[in-house]
């Protein structure tokens, strides 16, 4: 019983993430300069606001597809498994290095 109350809030946490993950990356991919919040302290145009998310939210959703990926051990086919569990993460991460890349080097130009 214990056993599948661990995954199934593993498996809440990463829906939890993913779901996350696909609204910064939409907010950071539409490159939309409006600002929501302008009279905030720090007002961030949306894809900024997206990206920052985006960068703050990896290493958390790596240990939740660490997870996920620990308790999906009996699933055939370890390629499978771990292209499923680190996925997200992989992509949240290139997103997160692309808007550094990005947010770093357009000065230089």
């Amino acid at each position: 019983m214990k056993k599948k109350a661990a995954v199934v809030f593993v498996v809440l946490l990463n829906l939890t993430g993913i779901a996350c993950l696909v609204y910064f990356a939409w907010l950071f991919l539409s490159h939309d300069p409006t600002v929501r919040n302008p009279d905030a302290m720090i007002p961030f145009r949306n894809w900024e606001a997206g990206g920052t998310a985006l960068t703050a939210g990896a290493l958390p959703l790596l240990f939740a597809n660490g997870l996920a990926w620990l308790l999906l051990r009996g699933m055939k086919g370890k390629q499978k498994r771990f292209l499923l569990c680190f996925l997200p993460a992989a992509f949240c991460a290139v997103l997160a290095a692309v808007y550094w890349i990005g947010s770093l080097t357009w000065w230089a130009t």
